[in-house]
């Protein structure tokens, strides 16, 4: 008993030891920072900062006034002469035992939730009519009182990673909003024409708020000086909209009168609207935002270009145009307009109709059945508004036009050359290909190990085990996958080979997603109607890459999502979609479910049917299994849609399923729990083929066609090769060549011709009259390698890649053709 009460003893001296650490850190950050510089400032300056203070006052920063009485009067009531809520006590007595222990989650920062309650609650009765008036002499001394209160649990808490979310965006913009909305007594408190009250609530105020800026710790050296732009750069917590939009960062230098803060503010602003790529990542200014090929990344190389990445570039614009007529005002730079026209063009890609496409982000299982503008409209809103001076006058043409095409939710902007807005892009940071056209869009959604997965959440969507793993989806009203979401199968997703069994995956949240092991992916394109990408999937948990701050559920597996290999290989010529497997090979003999590869889950909308030597009968039964191991083609159609067929020599069986199935939205994330009216049930049609439990090297070749009426009794093209070495498709007038050249591969021979590549790569060529044009990406994105080198016939023709940020991005060249 006495060794107990000597350990206790101890125990309790070694926590109140750290807690005097954490809270004199506190204090320390604010002497450093409060009010250092306004003896410096000229008139200029101090009458900007006045002006920015009733700008703040008068309008509060990323929080909304409650015009609920009732609610009001219940924190009123419940507010103590101490400065405590009385019905937050008991939680209080239970989060002491929690303090040192920390959670595993951000998101359950249990701790840090309550004192967010605690100061959100403060704003909101001081934000009140009733508090302005006749009641503020009665309640406010208890306001000092619970600002202090829960500041003083709040600056106390160790400094572990847990410090996130509450603690550097939420707390701190409650306690900025509470000190604007009582500006004139704090303003009485910074005098010193106010009580000892009064002025120690001020400084509390100011202590929290000042976690904007130093929350969590970066344990590096702009620790010791967080008013630095290193501070906002090279760390996922302080970079993109993580780093400054959900962070108060302004109005915190505007309450601690901070000039160098607000510069600071000002220049990291300019700086993040830019871009960075895969090759210049560690020298761009951020590693996350927008990135060279037009499109964004969030939370590592994941390609969440509406969320992150639009984050941080609409508060950078937002902040610029706040600091408009003040001393600390900048102009947009030509990089800065450049980055944002990339932005425009490549974004408008991954939009369709009035809906993003499923599977860039968290929130994909979200219900949200209604047509909206593009996300990013709200940002291109205010660059028509306030920027477009900076713009060229071309480009101010090309902006009032999308705002045009975004207001009315249809983006084509058919004027444009190929690859802007229409035609096929290639997204060669991201691992991604996209058809769009006014009739139909068609996208790949690729990995490797360069790039990482959407992130899951078990908050929000926890189901993002697939998403890309090769995703290919067939749009022509661009809802077909947003209205089936809730009853979707995720080991079933359009375009992925994975073992079925969404039953045995358990829920995770993994910020860094899924991607491949393999260094492989590129494409070939002529940005008009041909294409060519592929690559090698193994799958990984991004989590196991190096550096990754936050492993989220690391500690459940999922094991079934492992061990097997294939080769994904697909090609667009014209209205024909072709996708080729090879080297499909179990190498986990643990697990007992099918591998099989989905070639499209899609809305049930309009009737099916099947058609065999120009013979059509429409489908009725749930689910038909296809014998195809004729010569005879059978397609599958959707009227109105899109029509499928397996290629015999690859595809031996193929299954057709029309499902009503059950939704079950909350299961795929729980925010929807929140939603009324949600469909019970999703009409689906299914079409896979299946490779057993242990394949090994197996094959599957199918064809999509997306053109209107009906698909040719025989194909137009031809099928070169499709194993591990090779994947090559030659149009039917023998003018246009498609191929994929993996590692090791030995070349490509077909009717007395030949063609070798110098390096791994993807390659198309199209002969035009007495030209060809040649178009070539190496798929490892090797900086070493500047040409490919292609042997046609016998005949070297040197392709030069793109360098620096478009590395990885195609080489073109055209060439003449003698006949000999």
């Amino acid at each position: 008993m006495r060794y107990y009460a000597i350990y206790l003893l101890l125990s309790l001296s070694l926590f109140a030891n750290a807690q005097n650490i954490e809270r004199r850190l506190a204090f320390d950050n604010y002497h450093k920072y409060d009010n250092r510089e306004i003896q410096s400032c000229d008139s200029s300056e101090i009458r900007a900062l006045d002006r920015l203070r009733t700008y703040y006052h008068e309008n509060p920063y990323r929080i909304k006034v409650n015009k609920d009485t009732k609610l009001i009067n219940s924190y009123l009531s419940s507010l103590t002469s101490e400065g405590r809520f009385s019905d937050m006590m008991t939680m209080e007595e239970k989060i002491k035992d929690m303090y040192h222990a920390g959670s595993r989650l951000t998101t359950n920062d249990t701790v840090g939730l309550f004192i967010r309650e605690a100061f959100e609650r403060i704003f909101q009765i001081t934000a009140s009519s009733s508090f302005q008036g006749a009641e503020k002499d009665k309640v406010f001394p208890k306001i000092q009182k619970a600002i202090i209160h829960y500041g003083e649990i709040e600056i106390q808490r160790p400094n572990v990673s847990t410090r996130f979310h509450a603690s550097c965006f939420a707390i701190p913009t409650a306690a900025v909003n509470i000190y604007f909305t009582l500006l004139d007594d704090m303003d009485r408190a910074e005098k010193g024409k106010a009580d000892k009250l009064l002025m120690d609530a001020c400084t509390m105020l100011k202590v929290v708020a000042l976690q904007a800026w130093t929350q969590p710790l970066r344990n590096d050296e702009t620790d010791i000086n967080v008013v630095s732009v290193e501070r906002f750069r090279n760390h996922v917590w302080w970079v993109g909209a993580n780093g400054i939009a959900y962070r108060s960062l302004l109005p915190v230098a505007v309450m601690l009168k901070s000039v160098s803060m607000i510069e600071i503010v000002s220049e990291v602003c300019m700086r993040s609207i830019s871009s960075t790529s895969q090759s210049t990542n560690k020298d761009s200014f951020w590693t996350e935002g927008l990135t060279s090929d037009g499109a964004g990344w969030g939370h590592g190389k994941q390609c969440c270009l509406f969320d992150y990445p639009m984050g941080g570039i609409d508060f950078a614009l937002q902040t610029l145009q706040t600091l408009q007529d003040t001393p600390w005002h900048k102009s947009l730079t030509r990089e800065n307009t450049e980055a944002l026209m990339n932005y425009f063009r490549g974004g408008s890609w991954y939009y369709y109709n009035g809906f993003v496409i499923p599977g860039l982000n968290r929130y994909t299982y979200e219900y949200r059945p209604e047509k909206k503008r593009i996300p990013y409209s709200n940002i291109l809103n205010k660059i028509v508004k306030n920027w477009m001076s900076s713009f060229t006058k071309e480009q101010q043409e090309e902006l009032l036009k999308l705002k045009y095409e975004v207001d009315n939710s249809k983006i084509i902007m058919e004027n444009y050359e190929f690859g802007l807005y229409n035609g096929i892009r290639w997204f060669y940071n991201n691992d991604d290909l996209i058809k769009k056209t006014s009739d139909c869009h068609i996208s790949v959604n690729m990995a490797s190990v360069r790039t990482d997965g959407v992130e899951s959440a078990l908050f929000a969507d926890n189901y993002n085990f697939h998403t890309a793993d090769g995703v290919t989806l067939f749009q022509r009203k661009g809802d077909e996958y947003q209205r089936i979401l809730g009853g979707l199968d995720v080991t079933a997703l359009p375009g992925t080979t994975v073992r079925e069994g969404m039953d045995k995956l358990i829920p995770v949240t993994n910020w860094r997603g899924y991607c491949s092991k393999h260094n492989f992916a590129g494409a070939a394109t002529d940005s008009k109607q041909n294409a060519v990408t592929g690559f090698i999937f193994e799958k990984m948990n991004g989590s196991d890459k190096e550096g990754v701050n936050d492993k989220g559920d690391y500690h459940i597996k999922n094991d079934i999502l492992y061990g097997f290999k294939a080769y994904k290989g697909y090609f667009i010529l014209g209205d024909y979609f072709i996708a080729l497997g090879a080297g499909i090979t179990n190498n986990n003999y643990g697990r007992h479910e099918t591998i099989r590869t989905t070639i499209d889950q899609t809305s049930l909308k309009n009737r099916v049917s099947i058609i065999q030597n120009e013979d059509e009968r429409f489908v009725n039964d749930s689910i038909i299994h296809l014998d195809n191991k004729g010569k005879d083609f059978v397609w599958i159609k959707q009227q109105g849609q899109f029509a499928y067929c397996a290629i015999p020599e690859y595809t031996r069986n193929i299954s057709l399923a029309l499902e009503n199935k059950k939704n079950d939205w909350c299961k795929l994330n729980p925010g929807n729990i929140k939603k009324k009216n949600l469909p019970e049930e999703s009409q689906i049609l299914r079409i896979w083929t299946e490779h057993g439990v242990n394949p090994k090297n197996e094959k599957y070749g199918y064809v999509v066609y997306s053109g209107n009426g009906m698909p040719n009794t025989k194909f137009p093209f031809e099928i070169l090769r499709n194993d591990t070495l090779v994947q090559a498709v030659i149009n039917e007038d023998k003018n246009i060549i498609q191929a994929i050249f993996y590692p090791n591969n030995n070349g490509l021979f077909w009717d007395n011709c030949s063609m070798k590549v110098s390096s791994p790569c993807v390659v198309m060529l199209n002969k035009e009259g007495d030209s060809m044009q040649i178009y070539a990406s190496d798929a490892t994105m090797d900086p070493s390698i500047k040409q490919i080198t292609i042997e046609l016939n016998g005949e070297n023709f040197i392709i030069d890649l793109p360098q620096n940020d478009r590395l990885g991005n195609i080489g073109h060249k055209k060439v003449l053709l003698f006949k000999k």
